[in-house]
């Protein structure tokens, strides 16, 4: 069985001019660090993340793995910068076979939206508070039945959990 992490950036400094150069507040700091060790602690480290190019996201993977043993190979990805949620489906398609468990790294609707069309199944409370709302840091666990990334469809993966930074912190 395969696993999809679905990580939203940590909380960022509100828009101005230059979006992609948003860096993250003390509390996406914290929120990015926070969902770092939950990833450790619940043993689901990636064996490869896919990260938007924006300050903000590499920001929050790089915040993430430094409570990791040893970081995980990165690819920066344009196409996930703002993206759709079929855009985002082409993306995770088209990568390697050889991760059992690909991250990615991005910003909503289009994080939300693909969590949500993804899941076919799994936890129901889970799915519940995730269409109440995806916060910035917040994390969706996927487990996907397919021999390659490029067998992935909306409907087809099942979620295992639905992570907030809040409630971590609860």
């Amino acid at each position: 069985m395969r696993h999809l992490l679905i990580l939203r950036h940590a909380k960022a400094v509100p828009h101005r001019s230059g979006d992609i150069d948003r860096e993250l507040t003390n509390r996406g700091r914290r929120e990015a660090g926070l969902m770092g060790r939950e990833i450790l602690a619940r043993g689901l480290l990636p064996d490869l993340a896919l990260v938007s190019p924006s300050t903000r996201t590499r920001e929050t993977i790089a915040l993430a793995m430094a409570h990791w043993p040893a970081p995980a190979p990165l690819q920066i990805d344009r196409a996930i910068y703002l993206a759709e949620a079929p855009a985002l489906l082409d993306v995770l398609r088209a990568a390697p076979d050889a991760p059992q468990t690909l991250m990615i790294v991005g910003h909503n609707p289009g994080l939300a939206e693909l969590a949500l069309n993804l899941t076919g199944g799994g936890d129901p409370q889970a799915r519940m508070r995730m269409m109440e709302g995806f916060p910035t840091g917040a994390l969706a666990v996927m487990e996907v039945p397919a021999d390659h990334w490029g067998e992935l469809s909306f409907h087809g993966a099942r979620l295992k959990a639905f992570i907030t930074p809040r409630g971590l912190e609860a």
